[in-house]
């Protein structure tokens, strides 16, 4: 997992909405260059790979990773984020496709953030589909204690 972040103006990664136990939100990847950026789409082992998150609560920094997939056709693919747009992640820690190293209701708590770190290293896959590659950490986002509306 990247330390630092590759300084890249023109792409900006942020977390909205983290809220909920043990966790919700979108992930957004905004292009603010003047060049369409290619990066990986989900569904295969770049895309699901590429984005992870650390969960903080003093003193613990967890990671939140996918969980194994099984793909029955494990293609790249990928997804072109055009200048002045953006492409959204969401995620829920709740749906069984993401592992912790520490359990959700330890951390997922008052004072709890989160970090989005989207990671796309160089590979030929890479390079034959002109995937942008680098890394870039958001902002941490301070959760929120909403509970989901009830039906």
């Amino acid at each position: 997992m990247c330390v630092q972040s590759i300084i890249m103006p023109m792409l900006l990664l942020s977390v909205v909405e983290f809220s909920g136990t043990p966790g919700t939100g979108s992930v957004v990847l905004a292009n603010q260059g003047d060049k369409s950026v290619r990066i990986w789409r989900t569904g295969n082992s770049w895309g699901d790979n590429a984005l992870v998150f650390e969960l903080h609560k003093p003193p613990i920094i967890a990671h939140v990773i996918r969980a194994p997939q099984i793909y029955t056709r494990n293609v790249p693919a990928s997804v072109v984020v055009s200048p002045g747009d953006s492409h959204v992640w969401h995620f829920d820690f709740g749906d069984g496709s993401w592992e912790i190293d520490v359990p959700f209701d330890e951390l997922v708590k008052p004072g709890a953030e989160l970090t989005a770190v989207y990671e796309a290293g160089e590979s030929p896959e890479a390079l034959a589909n002109d995937v942008w590659t680098g890394c870039l950490r958001s902002k941490p986002a301070r959760w929120l204690n909403v509970k989901a509306p009830s039906n």
